[in-house]
């Protein structure tokens, strides 16, 4: 865990204190742009099917990059709640794994600087043109899948951060303003579409509290053994195939 950092993790956020850590730290990392590479991810990908015994490569990097983008939760959390900018262009970062290839945790450069004033998109720059656009890019590239299913798990995570983050011990009034802006905007500033609109939705189902669903299905549930997610939004009651 990150000292400095400490103070976000506790109620909805405290299972997320590993997910970064400083490079000062004596856990091996590999470089972000290395593990990032076409060529080395694709190999990596590879040797995790085999050692899975699954060719379903799409579902297994899906259900890995779910796992991989665990990180977004303590990054958006220091932005809205500690006003905090961390260093995690894809360039600036290491990525922990198990010895089974899991991703653990992102090793930072440094602790991060003050968040000085800005607009939403460009509050959140580092992380969603610097990290999560060409780690995406590699992903859909490796395993021929549509970018949109990466993007969603990643807006996934960003919606149920920003969600958790508003039910926070240091909440302030409208603190997640910024982060729901990038989640309700269809376009960015500068007229691209932005792949983390709307991820998810709330189905009313006649209970306490709606349901939430992802409009993108994650399709972990092609690997053998594994389930549908609790926010699928395809018919959990059948069969997968």
């Amino acid at each position: 865990m990150i000292a400095s950092l400490a103070p976000l993790f506790s109620g909805p956020l405290a299972d997320y204190g590993e997910n970064l850590q400083l490079a000062s730290d004596q856990q091996q990392a590999i470089a972000g742009s290395q593990l990032f590479q076409p060529d080395y991810f694709a190999e990596f990908i590879r040797e995790l099917a085999a050692r899975h015994g699954s060719d379903d490569f799409m579902a297994l990097t899906s259900i890995w990059s779910k796992w991989y983008f665990c990180f977004i939760a303590p990054a958006v959390a220091a932005s809205l709640l500690l006003q905090r900018e961390l260093p995690i262009a894809l360039s600036d970062v290491g990525v922990i794994l198990s010895a089974a290839g899991k991703p653990l945790a992102l090793h930072l450069p440094h602790e991060g600087s003050v968040l000085p004033p800005c607009a939403p998109f460009a509050r959140f720059d580092a992380l969603i043109e610097r990290h999560l656009k060409p780690v995406i890019e590699v992903m859909a590239s490796v395993s021929k899948a549509s970018p949109r299913l990466f993007w969603s798990n990643a807006g996934n995570l960003f919606e149920f951060a920003t969600t958790q983050i508003e039910l926070h011990r240091l909440a302030t009034f409208d603190c997640a303003a910024p982060a729901r802006t990038v989640l309700e905007s269809r376009l960015r500033p500068d007229g691209r579409r932005n792949p983390l609109f709307a991820p998810v939705y709330y189905k009313d189902v006649g209970a306490n509290e709606p349901q939430r669903l992802r409009r993108i299905c994650c399709i972990r549930y092609r690997l053998p053994g594994i389930g549908y997610c609790s926010s699928c939004p395809l018919d959990r009651d059948k069969t997968p195939e």
